[in-house]
């Protein structure tokens, strides 16, 4: 267990640099977290921006720990101001144990226009039949709104908070990156359909047949190896 916990750091603010890197959080704002095994505690980021970083240079320094009311346990800097966004969605959900929030652009774009995005093309299987939207577009910064955040991901993987970013959660902080990277290229797939047709989204029969069995491991394993070339700091823990 001990071994697991020393490793989880390292992982999350691996999942920060490379999803910087890779696009997904304009102005490199954004934050994820992890459930602690057999601990009521969550990693999650610390408010770096604060003191002008960037999210390309996250080392495990800045990876604090919460409860699950919110309270800082341990860490060098504060949490994040939307941490009730993790300890809402860990609470509830206990079969995902990371989450990741960012401001991607299509994602929010569809949001704006009151469009779900739909289970489209061959990324888009987790998000079937489609991503709802919260309308609540302010900070998820109490635990109210992080109810209402739970209410809106219902039984999903992913929400879109309107006029605001999306938030994905997964099994694991890999896992949760893909996701969020998935999120967006679906989105933005969707987005070029609809300049010329009438999107539709996959049958529920093939979302659950890629998201099952030895698909959904290929649709993750397949792919993490791309992400994890991006990494800027590979040996910087």
């Amino acid at each position: 267990m001990a071994g697991i916990e020393n490793d989880l750091p390292i992982r999350l603010a691996r999942v920060h640099r490379i999803l910087t890197v890779g696009g997904i959080w304009p102005l490199t704002k954004g934050h994820g977290s992890v459930r602690v095994p057999g601990k009521e505690e969550i990693l999650v980021l610390g408010h770096i921006h604060a003191y002008g970083r960037t999210l390309d240079t996250t080392v495990t320094d800045d990876i604090c720990t919460i409860d699950f009311t919110g309270k800082q346990l341990a860490g060098m800097v504060e949490p994040v101001g939307e941490l009730y966004i993790h300890t809402a969605i860990l609470s509830h959900r206990p079969d995902f144990n990371s989450v990741i929030h960012c401001h991607s652009t299509y994602a929010t774009a569809l949001s704006v226009a009151n469009v779900n995005i739909l289970p489209v093309g061959r990324e888009g299987a987790p998000f079937f039949p489609q991503v709802p939207i919260l309308t609540f577009d302010g900070q998820i910064d109490n635990t109210e709104k992080g109810e209402l955040l739970v209410k809106a991901l219902g039984d999903g993987c992913a929400v879109v908070l309107k006029n605001h970013g999306t938030v994905v959660a997964a099994d694991t902080p890999e896992h949760a990156a893909m996701l969020a990277f998935a999120l967006e290229d679906t989105a933005r797939l969707q987005f070029i359909a609809s300049a010329v047709g009438t999107p539709e989204g996959m049958s529920e029969a093939e979302a659950r047949s890629t998201m099952s069995g030895h698909r959904r491991k290929e649709y993750f394993d397949h792919v993490w190896q791309h992400y994890l070339a991006l990494d800027p700091r590979p040996d910087n823990r």
